[in-house]
C-alpha cells in the first residue's frame, strides 16, 4: 500500500465479499457515508452548503459561518475572492469533521422563480462555471471533497423527481451542462452529484449517456458520482449508469438488491468493483486532506472581515441618479430606518442551504455605530414576512442557552404522566426538532414533548404562530393555545421545512414586558409528509410577532421620511419566499411592501431604497427610485456589507449575476415554468436569460452584468490579434487599459462579450466569454487582461456531435453590461477555418 493511502484500495477489492462491498455503496446515514470497521475503512461525513457547513442535522443545526446567497457570490464577479471563500469553507468543514461539502450548486435560473435559485452563481453559464471551479479549488485544497450539483438541469421545486426536462441537444450542451464542464476543465472535483428530474426521459441518476459518455469518457472525470438525497430510482439501471453512491442511508436500491442483481448477472461484479474503487479513492482523498495543512480554526477575525469583504462586493447599486451615496458628513444628518428588514433581515434562503450563523449583524446595528443611536429613528412601516417569524431568545427551564429542551416518549405524556423518556435532548434552534438518526431507534409511533421559557420583550398584542410536520399543540402558560392534534386547516398553501409544515394556526393576547411564559410543544410522529429529498421527520415551528395597525404603520413611515435628512428603506423578500421544496408564484413583494415603498418615495422622492431578495423581484415603484440598491441575502456581515457601501467605506462593485425583468410575463420561461405539465419544455432554447431580453429587443428592468460605482471607469487601447488560430488548443490574449477617473479607488468589472454575425445557425447576439475584476485607485490606470479560446467560438453541432467553432469574422464586444447600451468599446478577428472539438 502507498504510504500516502489510507485504504489499499486494490487489497480491499480482492478481499471484500460481495456484500461488503454493496455495503459501501449506499448511505449509512442522513449525512454519513458506510464505514467497514473491520477493513479500516472509515466512514465519510458529508454537509449541505454552499452558504456555510450545515452540519449533520436538518434542523437545530450547530453555528457555522454563513456566507452570502450564492446569487450574491456571483455578483462579486471576484474569481480570487471566491476561491477564498471555497478555502474558508473548507477550514470550517475541516473543524465540523466533514470529509465532504455538497457544494457548489452549479445549476442555471432559467426562471426567476425557481425555490432553490439562490443557491447557484447566477443565469449565465460562463460566469457559472467559472466561479464554481475556483469555489471548488479553494475548499479542496483544504483536504475536503466538494460534490458539484445538481448535475444536470435541475429546475422547479415542486415535485421535481416526477418532472421530465425536455430539451434540444444543442441546449443541454451550451447551456445546462457547460458549466459543469467549465468547472471540470479549471478544477478537479472529488464528487458530483446528479440531479433530481429527468432529462428527454430519462432520470439523470440512471442515464448512461450523462454519467458515463459525458461525464467519464468524453471529460474524463475520474471521481465518484453519487445521488441527490432520495433520489436514486433504481437498483440495476443507476449503477449500470455509473451512479457509484446512493445517499442517504439506509438504503432502499442497493443492498440485498444490488446483491441479487449482480447475482443475476443483471449488474456485473466489474461494474460493483468500479463504484467500490471509487468511494475508496475518495477516501483516501479525504483522510488525507484530514493531515494536510495547518490546524484548521474557526470564527476568526480575519474570517469574519473576508465574509463582510464578500457581502460588500455582492451588493449591487443598481441606481445612484442623484449621486446621494456615498453619504458624507454623517454627524450632521438624521436618518430614518424603515422596514421590517432594518431589525429582521434576510440572512439566507431556507432549505438545505440554510445555515445557523454564529451572529447576525442588522442593518440596524451596522448604521447605528456608523452614526450613532441618537440620529436614528425606526419604524417597519409593514410587514414582509410569510410565516410567523421564528421565536428567538427562549431558553430551556434548566439553561441559559437558546433553545428547547426535548424529550421523547414511547406513550402519550398527557394521558401517562409516568410515561418513559426514551430520548432528552436539546433543539439549539429555534425550531422544535427531532433528527433523523433518531428515528430509527425509537418505536414507530413516539411523542416529543419540548420545554422553554420566553420573556416578554415588549409590551403589546402579540400573536403567536404554530405549525407542525405531524400531529401537535402549543400550550402557553399550562393552557392549551394553538390545537393542531385534533384538526389542521386545509394546506392551501406551502410551507416551511421543505413544503412539509402543517398550515399555521394561530393565537393572539396582551402580554407586558418583562413577563416570563412557559412554553409547551407537544406533538405526535402522525401523518408525517416528506419534501423532496427529506426524510419523514418531525418537526415544529413556533413564531411570534407583535400585532399592529399597518395603516398606521405605512402612515408613520411617511411621516418618518418627510422630517429626516436620510430615509432608508430596507426590505425585500426571505426564506418565508425562497426555499427548497416549493416555488413563487410571482415576482412581487409581498403584502403592502410595494405600497410602503412608493408612499415613502412620493413623500420624499431622496429616500434610499434597498432590496433584498435571492433571485430577481418585481419593482412597480422604481421609476420614482433615484437611489436603488440591490443586497441579495446577505448572510452574517448583512447589515455591515450595507453600512460599508452606503457610507463608503466600499466602493461598490456588484453586478447583478441575474436579469431582473420588469415582470414575470416578460421572463423567458414564462410560458413553460408550472406544474400543469410533467414535461418541461425548454422551449428558450439557448436563448436563457439576458441573452433573450436582446434577442427579442424586450428592455428588462435590470441587465445582467448591471451594477453602478462611485468612481469613473474610461477604456481605452483596446488589443485584439486579428486571427484566431484554428486550434483547439489555441489562446487568444485580449487587453485594454481601465482608468479611474474618479475621487475614489475601485474595482472594475470589465465583462468580454462575443458576437458572430455570420453564425450558420441562430445564436444569442452577444454571449459571455470572459470577465476580469480589476481594482484601480483614482487616477490611476492599470492594463486587464482577458483570455479567449475555443469555447469563446464555438457552438455544439448536432449534427456532427461535437463543439464547432465555425470560420468567419467575431466581434469583441467589452461592456458594462450585457445591456446593449453599456457597449464601451469593440473590435473584430478573424478564424480562418472551421474546426471542431470534444472533451474538455
Amino acid at each position: 500500500m502507498a504510504e500516502s493511502n489510507f485504504v489499499d484500495v486494490e487489497a480491499l477489492l480482492s478481499n471484500l465479499t460481495l456484500d461488503e462491498k454493496v455495503e459501501l455503496l449506499a448511505g449509512q446515514g442522513s449525512f454519513r457515508m458506510t464505514g467497514l470497521e473491520k477493513h479500516g475503512i472509515p466512514a465519510l461525513i458529508t454537509s449541505d452548503g454552499p452558504h456555510g457547513i450545515r452540519g449533520r442535522r436538518s434542523f437545530a443545526r450547530m453555528p457555522s459561518p454563513m456566507l452570502p446567497s450564492a446569487t450574491g457570490m456571483g455578483a462579486t464577479f471576484n474569481t480570487e475572492l471566491i476561491h477564498k471563500i471555497g478555502s474558508l469553507l473548507g477550514e470550517e468543514a475541516k473543524v465540523r469533521g466533514v470529509h465532504v461539502l455538497l457544494a457548489p450548486t452549479l445549476c442555471l435560473q432559467r426562471s426567476p422563480l425557481i425555490g432553490r435559485g439562490f443557491e447557484a452563481f447566477g443565469e449565465d453559464p460562463f460566469l457559472s462555471g467559472t466561479l464554481g471551479a475556483h469555489y471548488i479549488n479553494g475548499v479542496q485544497e483544504q483536504g475536503v471533497a466538494t460534490s458539484v450539483k445538481h448535475y444536470a438541469a435541475h429546475d422547479q421545486s415542486d415535485n421535481s423527481i416526477e418532472d421530465n426536462v425536455v430539451m434540444t441537444e444543442r441546449t443541454l450542451r451550451e447551456v445546462h451542462m457547460l458549466p459543469f464542464q467549465l468547472a471540470l476543465r479549471g478544477s478537479d472535483p472529488w464528487t458530483i452529484m446528479t440531479s433530481y428530474n429527468k432529462i428527454n426521459g430519462i432520470h439523470v441518476s440512471e442515464d448512461p449517456l450523462l454519467m458515463k459518455e459525458i461525464l467519464r469518457e468524453e471529460w474524463g472525470f475520474k471521481g465518484l458520482v453519487m445521488s441527490d438525497w432520495f433520489g436514486t430510482y433504481s437498483t440495476s439501471e443507476a449503477i449500470n449508469a455509473g451512479l457509484d453512491l446512493e445517499m442517504p442511508g439506509p438504503t432502499d436500491w442497493r443492498g440485498k438488491r444490488l446483491s441479487i442483481a449482480v447475482n443475476s448477472r443483471k449488474v456485473s461484479k466489474e461494474t460493483v468493483d468500479t463504484a467500490v474503487e471509487n468511494v475508496l479513492n475518495l477516501v483516501n482523498k479525504c483522510k488525507a486532506g484530514e493531515k494536510s495543512g495547518k490546524a484548521p480554526q474557526s470564527d476568526t477575525p480575519e474570517q469574519r472581515a473576508l465574509i463582510r469583504q464578500l457581502v460588500a462586493e455582492s451588493v449591487v447599486l443598481l441606481k445612484n441618479d442623484k449621486q446621494r451615496l456615498p453619504i458624507k458628513d454623517t454627524e450632521t444628518l438624521k436618518f430614518g430606518l424603515i422596514g421590517d428588514h432594518v431589525k429582521n433581515p434576510a440572512l439566507c434562503g431556507g432549505g438545505s442551504a440554510e445555515v445557523e450563523p454564529y451572529y447576525g449583524i442588522t442593518p440596524y446595528e451596522a448604521i447605528k455605530e456608523v452614526v450613532g443611536e441618537e440620529n436614528i429613528a425606526y419604524t417597519p412601516g409593514c410587514n414582509s414576512f410569510r410565516f410567523s417569524p421564528l421565536i428567538k431568545g427562549h431558553t430551556p427551564p434548566d439553561s441559559d442557552s437558546e433553545g428547547w429542551s426535548v424529550e421523547i416518549f414511547g406513550d402519550d405524556p398527557q394521558e401517562n404522566p409516568n410515561a418513559k423518556v426514551l430520548v432528552s435532548t436539546t433543539a439549539e434552534k429555534q425550531l422544535v426538532d427531532v433528527p433523523e438518526s433518531y428515528h430509527a431507534t425509537l418505536p414507530t409511533k413516539f411523542y416529543a414533548r419540548a420545554k422553554a421559557k420566553y420573556t416578554i420583550p415588549e409590551s403589546g398584542k402579540l400573536k403567536f404562530g404554530f405549525s407542525t410536520s405531524g400531529k401537535g399543540k402549543l400550550i402557553i402558560d399550562g393552557k392549551e393555545a394553538i390545537d393542531l392534534w385534533t384538526s389542521q386547516p386545509p394546506k392551501t398553501d406551502s410551507t416551511p421545512c421543505f413544503n412539509r409544515l402543517s398550515m399555521e394556526r394561530f393565537y393572539e393576547g396582551e402580554f407586558e414586558k418583562g413577563q416570563v411564559l412557559d412554553l409547551e410543544v407537544l406533538q405526535v410522529n402522525e401523518s408525517l409528509s416528506g419534501g423532496v429529498g427529506t426524510a419523514q421527520t418531525l418537526a415544529g415551528r413556533v413564531g411570534i410577532f407583535e400585532l399592529y395597525d399597518e395603516d398606521q404603520g405605512i402612515k408613520d413611515a411617511v411621516e418618518l421620511a418627510k422630517k429626516v435628512d436620510v430615509p432608508i428603506v430596507i426590505t425585500g423578500l426571505s426564506s418565508d419566499f425562497e426555499y427548497e421544496g416549493s416555488d413563487r408564484k410571482h415576482l412581487r413583494l409581498p403584502g403592502r411592501v410595494d405600497e410602503l415603498i412608493s408612499a415613502v418615495l412620493e413623500a420624499n422622492p431622496d429616500a434610499i431604497i434597498i432590496t433584498q431578495s435571492g433571485l430577481p423581484i418585481e419593482m412597480p415603484w422604481e421609476s420614482q427610485a433615484a437611489t436603488l440598491l440591490h443586497a441579495w441575502f446577505g448572510g452574517q456581515e448583512t447589515g455591515h456589507g450595507m453600512a460599508d457601501v452606503l457610507f463608503g467605506k466600499v466602493n461598490p462593485s456588484g453586478r447583478l449575476s441575474l436579469t431582473f425583468p420588469k415582470s414575470i410575463k416578460h421572463t423567458p420561461a414564462y410560458l413553460t415554468f408550472s406544474k400543469a405539465d410533467y414535461d418541461i419544455v425548454y422551449g428558450e432554447g439557448v436563448f436563457i436569460g439576458h441573452r433573450y431580453y436582446e434577442m427579442v429587443d424586450r428592455e428588462p428592468l435590470f441587465y445582467f452584468g448591471h451594477g453602478l460605482s462611485y468612481s469613473k471607469f474610461e477604456y481605452s487601447n483596446l488589443t485584439v490579434p486579428k486571427e484566431f488560430t484554428p486550434a483547439a488548443d489555441h489562446q487568444m490574449r485580449v487587453t485594454v487599459d481601465i482608468t479611474n477617473k474618479g475621487a475614489f479607488a475601485g474595482a472594475e468589472v470589465v465583462q468580454l462579450y462575443i458576437h458572430h454575425a455570420g453564425s450558420s445557425l441562430q445564436r444569442p447576439i452577444r454571449e459571455l466569454k470572459a470577465f476580469s475584476k480589476v481594482t484601480v485607485d483614482a487616477d490611476e490606470t492599470k492594463t486587464a487582461e482577458l483570455t479567449l479560446d475555443k469555447y469563446s467560438l464555438s457552438f455544439w453541432c448536432q449534427e456532427a456531435s461535437k463543439w464547432k467553432a465555425e470560420a468567419g469574422k467575431y466581434t469583441v464586444i467589452l461592456a458594462s453590461s450585457s445591456n446593449p447600451k453599456d457597449e464601451i468599446v469593440r473590435a473584430e478577428f478573424t478564424l480562418s477555418k472551421t474546426f471542431f472539438w470534444k472533451g474538455l
